[in-house]
């Protein structure tokens, strides 16, 4: 395997962050671990906890370089998920291709990398450097089936009908068509990502995953585990495009004829009292647990003794906490839509393919699935093994070793 000199730019990059830091921190350690000079260029309030870990765990060939605004200009944008920290972000991007001038010409690079934040809905200016320029994995092209956003409030129906249409703006975007030209490799978590850019820059496209697993998963199966209660679990944002909606009318249609299953909901969102209603309604509350957002820990202990994640996203690029169950044997029930659709297949879950069915139509499916499982302990201990099996093929290192052969 060659050795190369990569530049980084990670804007979200922080250990034990999970999400979007981890990714780009993932990146940055594997990449060093197989060997290559790895530089980093980062937001100097990663700045703490990344240099308290390099400094204990001593990494080789791993450097980070700090670029932020002005604390005035920080705090203009404090937040998340809002217009100004978008615009952020954005002028951070021309920040960086300053800032890293002299780097670059010092250090005699052999690729860039944009790893964080990735969007197809913004531009990143490293690629001017004329070095070969690789951007991704980015994502951008998952949308909720319009059917299933029957449910959903006013509001976030507006709000996924707007990003709807606004994906249409990308293939006429200068600055994306100026980032896509300048790039020796595009690469897209999924093939509605793809389908956002010009097909003239399709050559350059390959399909990888954003997100991946730190090491092999070599967890044992506990083959005696007691199935007198079926556990089920969901972990995530508690928002209607997480299909937490889905999850407690699939588990009220298990509940009405086998009493002796549990839910457990971990996570916390803006929909929470709205589902706390909606299961008030179907009279499950009882038979649920509501857990609120735990420590990671925690939340793969509970894996680690459930024996389902019911997980049906309507929109996800990534999908961590499938990853996390699938390391601790745990099967997962989801629907063929973006990452979980690609991670998960029939032999380690439940995959339910949507095309144009309702809401109805798939809880009657999900449901149906899960019932199979309940009563067959020998079912349960396939799917768990299988799980396994699959999250070893979503490491960083064969990720890493795939790009930079």
């Amino acid at each position: 395997m060659n050795k190369y000199k990569i530049l980084l730019s990670a804007y979200a990059c922080e250990p034990n962050k999970g999400s979007e830091p981890e990714v780009g921190w993932m990146w940055a350690i594997t990449l060093s671990q197989l060997g290559h000079e790895v530089h980093v260029v980062t937001r100097l309030n990663n700045k703490q906890n990344i240099e308290v870990l390099i400094n204990n765990k001593k990494f080789k060939n791993l450097y980070f370089h700090y670029f932020d605004y002005p604390n005035w200009v920080v705090k203009f944008i404090k937040g998340k998920h809002n217009p100004r920290a978008y615009f952020y972000f954005f002028i951070w991007q021309i920040g960086i291709f300053f800032s890293t001038k002299s780097l670059i010409k010092k250090i005699k690079f052999d690729f860039i990398q944009h790893v964080t934040f990735v969007s197809l809905r913004f531009p990143s200016f490293l690629c001017f450097n004329k070095i070969p320029f690789i951007f991704g994995p980015v994502s951008g092209g998952d949308i909720v089936p319009y059917q299933l956003m029957k449910s959903f409030s006013i509001y976030n129906k507006l709000q996924n009908l707007l990003r709807n249409f606004s994906n249409k703006y990308i293939k006429i975007s200068p600055l994306m068509n100026m980032t896509f030209f300048n790039s020796k490799k595009i690469l897209v978590n999924n093939l509605n990502t793809k389908e956002l850019i010009p097909n003239k820059y399709h050559y350059k496209v390959e399909q990888m995953l954003a997100i991946g697993k730190e090491t092999f998963c070599n967890n044992e199966i506990d083959l005696n585990k007691d199935h007198n209660v079926f556990n089920i679990c969901y972990a995530g944002n508690l928002n209607e495009e997480k299909g937490l909606g889905i999850v407690l009318k699939t588990f009220a249609r298990l509940h009405s004829k086998n009493k002796s299953i549990k839910l457990t909901i971990i996570g916390s969102g803006k929909d929470e009292v709205k589902f706390k209603k909606v299961a008030v309604k179907y009279k499950i509350n009882n038979n649920l647990n509501w857990l609120g957002k735990i420590e990671q820990n925690k939340v793969l202990k509970i894996f680690k003794n459930s024996d389902l994640l019911l997980f049906p996203s309507l929109r996800d690029s990534g999908g961590f906490v499938v990853l996390e169950a699938l390391s601790q044997s745990l099967p997962v029930a989801t629907l063929n839509i973006g990452g979980p659709g690609l991670m998960i297949d029939n032999d380690c879950g439940i995959k339910i393919n949507v095309n144009k069915k309702n809401e109805n139509e798939i809880i009657y499916e999900l449901s149906t699935k899960i019932n199979e499982l309940i009563d067959n302990d020998s079912l349960i201990i396939y799917k768990r093994k299988k799980s396994l099996e699959k999250v070893n093929n979503f490491t960083w290192k064969i990720k890493a070793q795939k790009l930079y052969n």
